[in-house]
């Protein structure tokens, strides 16, 4: 088959284009002929894979959106099948990471704003009841939300399991001596109690959150992955640490390949996020053997609870919760036990299948 992949924004280091990617070397291993279509990319491209940018102009993200899938409609008709990685009409399958924009709040003037009406149009293109659209999602909420405001078939919606790659489950690594050399690396001492947060976008990953709980937890230092001290929000983040009296016990790592070492290396996941449609770094680190405290909000929640791998702040948010939960998390028995847990249930095969799951639907979509 001849498949189109359709994501507006395409560079190496997000969740959404990770899959995007994993997916179509899957599809091509399979023998399909895959081409990936984007309006933008950033950083440095893969290789082996055919990566077409459409020539989209926009002033704004939903109009280069909508200007992408018009584009994207020019081509569609060379392929078997169209699959989305953001919404839009004319797709035969989309791959949605996405909680539902219609079923959040939305004030009287949102009618009035042309974002909001041009987001609820893309929207209905995949999930009204007149569309075709077949749609794989990533978590239970999801599809609440979904059908609750399009009113979207049930048959047409398919839960995926987790989309986890199986090469980054190492749990090995806390005892074969990586750990060790890890943490030698990053200078800490052998009794520093070491708190992982791994992400692009503070501010929704509640990094804020931890910094101010930081001085709650004196024995307590912060490794943050993905977040550059150079770029404005390692900046702000830094500023924060400085206001709470905490920066010295503050490292932003930048983006990084090594993150199963750095869980490793880490005491605890700390995922105090303030929305996550899945929160893919909190299975990683399960499957890692790395107890988390994360927030109720994010989709892999269930898995620190099923696994009983560390703590689930109960919604809504306060910031005592969260502290009360690292206070816990410091004793040492403790997140031992949740490290056994959490590498157990890291052996489940199910949490690496979605990839062949979502593939199996592509290719039986009709």
């Amino acid at each position: 088959m001849r498949l189109a992949f359709a994501i507006v924004s395409f560079f190496p280091w997000g969740g959404l284009q990770r899959d995007c990617l994993r997916l179509a070397r899957a599809a091509a291993d399979a023998g399909h002929e895959v081409t990936i279509f984007t309006a933008r990319t950033r950083g440095e491209l893969p290789s082996g894979v055919d990566i077409r940018v459409l020539p989209v102009r926009a002033f704004t993200n939903h109009g280069r959106n909508r200007r992408f899938a018009h584009a994207l409609a020019g081509e569609a008709g060379a392929f078997d099948r169209v699959i989305g990685f953001d919404k839009m009409p004319g797709l035969d399958v989309l791959y949605c990471a996405d909680l539902c924009f219609a079923d959040r709040k939305h004030g009287f003037w949102s009618k009035l704003n042309p974002r909001d009406r041009a987001m609820l149009a893309l929207e209905a293109a995949c999930f009204s009841q007149g569309s075709r659209t077949r749609v794989l999602v990533l978590a239970e909420r999801q599809v609440a939300g979904y059908r609750r405001a399009w009113g979207t078939s049930a048959e047409r919606i398919m839960l995926l399991p987790p989309p986890i790659e199986a090469a980054r489950r190492h749990p090995e690594f806390r005892r074969d001596g990586t750990r060790q050399r890890m943490r030698a690396n990053l200078g800490l001492g052998a009794g520093t109690l070491v708190w992982l947060a791994v992400g692009g976008w503070p501010h929704t990953k509640g990094f804020d959150r931890i910094v101010a709980a930081l001085p709650a937890v004196a024995q307590a230092l912060l490794l943050v992955c993905g977040v550059d001290a150079r770029s404005r929000a390692g900046a702000d983040l830094i500023r924060e640490a400085r206001r709470s009296g905490v920066a010295d016990r503050v490292q932003l790592l930048g983006s990084r390949e090594d993150v199963p070492q750095l869980m490793a290396a880490a005491d605890l996941l700390v995922h105090p996020a303030r929305t996550e449609t899945t929160g893919t770094v909190i299975l990683e680190a399960i499957i890692n053997g790395l107890p988390g405290v994360v927030t109720e909000e994010c989709g892999f929640s269930s898995h620190v609870r099923n696994a009983d791998g560390g703590i689930v702040i109960p919604a809504p948010f306060t910031s005592r919760k969260l502290i009360d939960a690292l206070q816990r998390a410091t004793e040492l028995s403790r997140r031992e036990a949740w490290s056994r847990n959490a590498a157990a249930h890291g052996a489940n095969p199910e949490l690496y299948s979605g990839i062949d799951k979502a593939l199996a639907v592509i290719v039986d979509a009709a």
